[in-house]
């Protein structure tokens, strides 16, 4: 019999112990403090990056097939609309365009292409617009003269095409002019120091902005190259972000020349590799042109300066996200005239607003 100041007796579960597992690993903690949801999150957590990692080492081409399309690129393409030029430029800049971007192709007429000298002409280039735009593009054509279209399919991954179709079109209609520029619609150039360049550059030789990376990317993005495309881990050295200049008369020659005796000729996929890889990497490796790298050349629409006789001078901008070519060419001209300061040959060569 219990008396009242008895206390009732209490019984302790004493833990249980397993073999092998010490008194360090928090078993129970992790069996009864993490809710259900955690570990869910923490498997599907693993489970995307592994499959983020599987993506990364796949060789998956993208936009290129597999059985590949031996249609041979047509060197003796035709120019379905051109302008008439009485001038006889030493610089022809000629800008990939496509039928849709007219307020693009306008804002550069009135900015950085405005742009009085004799020895300097810029020409828009595009591919076979639709029935519904040709008679807009054929009334822009009367009233500046100063487009071509090439009879190559419009498209992004025609890129290349369009790029041959300059080469082709400078060898037949100004064979004389020392340089080809080549530039897209959304590049900003200072074309009085392209023209400068021009005079000053021995050729034959390829100038831009040649010091980008090599590496053949093999996952999934879009420039992703199977192997079955190109086989090397690297391109060879070559000149990016849209712009850049084949200086010396017999340099577009050259190009068309070792392109007629490439995978070029007769493979869509080849010619779906980025032009820039293509031109002044691949085709220029194999014909002997050296490459030069140059500074002032961004991929972005933050210029990149370099000092010259004590002065600022940038060359070219890509505009990735600001589509404003008026706006981003005054940026440029912030640049031009503005002394160097004693630490800008030394720091980054940038400007900042």
């Amino acid at each position: 019999m219990l008396r009242k100041t008895d206390a009732p007796t209490k019984y302790y579960r004493t833990p249980r112990r397993f073999p092998g597992l010490t008194a360090t690993v928090p078993h129970m903690l992790v069996s009864r403090r993490i809710p259900i949801l955690a570990y869910l999150f923490l498997a599907s957590l693993l489970a995307l990056l592994a499959f983020k990692f599987h993506l990364s080492t796949r060789s998956d081409g993208g936009v290129f097939e597999d059985e590949d399309d031996p249609t041979p690129f047509d060197f003796a393409l035709n120019f379905l609309l051109k302008p008439e030029s009485e001038t006889s430029p030493n610089v022809l800049v000629l800008v990939t365009t496509t039928p849709s971007e007219v307020r693009m192709r306008d804002q550069v007429r009135r900015s950085w292409a405005n742009y009085t000298s004799q020895a300097v002409r810029v020409e828009f280039l595009m591919g076979i617009p639709t029935k519904e735009q040709l008679p807009a593009i054929q009334k822009e054509s009367e009233v500046y003269k100063d487009m071509i279209i090439a009879d190559v399919i419009e498209g992004y991954y025609s890129l290349a095409a369009k790029t041959m179709a300059m080469l082709l079109y400078k060898t037949r209609y100004y064979p004389d002019a020392k340089c080809l520029v080549k530039a897209d619609v959304d590049n900003v150039l200072i074309l009085r120091n392209y023209e400068r360049l021009c005079e000053e550059a021995v050729g034959p030789v390829i100038l831009g902005k040649c010091d980008v990376p090599r590496s053949v990317l093999r996952n999934t993005t879009k420039w992703a190259v199977p192997e079955f495309v190109y086989s090397e881990p690297v391109y060879p050295t070559y000149c990016s972000t849209g712009t850049y200049v084949l200086a010396g008369k017999t340099v577009p020659q050259r190009l068309i020349k070792e392109a007629m005796r490439s995978p070029f000729s007769n493979s869509l996929n080849f010619r779906k590799l980025s032009e820039d890889v293509i031109f002044t990497g691949i085709l220029a490796e194999k014909a002997g042109i050296r490459r030069r790298h140059i500074n002032g050349l961004s991929f972005f629409e933050m210029p990149e300066f370099f000092c010259r006789n004590g002065f600022k001078t940038t060359y070219s901008t890509h505009l990735l996200n600001d589509k404003n070519p008026v706006k981003n060419f005054y940026k440029l001209m912030k640049i031009e005239g503005v002394m160097c300061k004693w630490w800008d040959p030394y720091g980054v060569r940038r400007w900042y607003n």
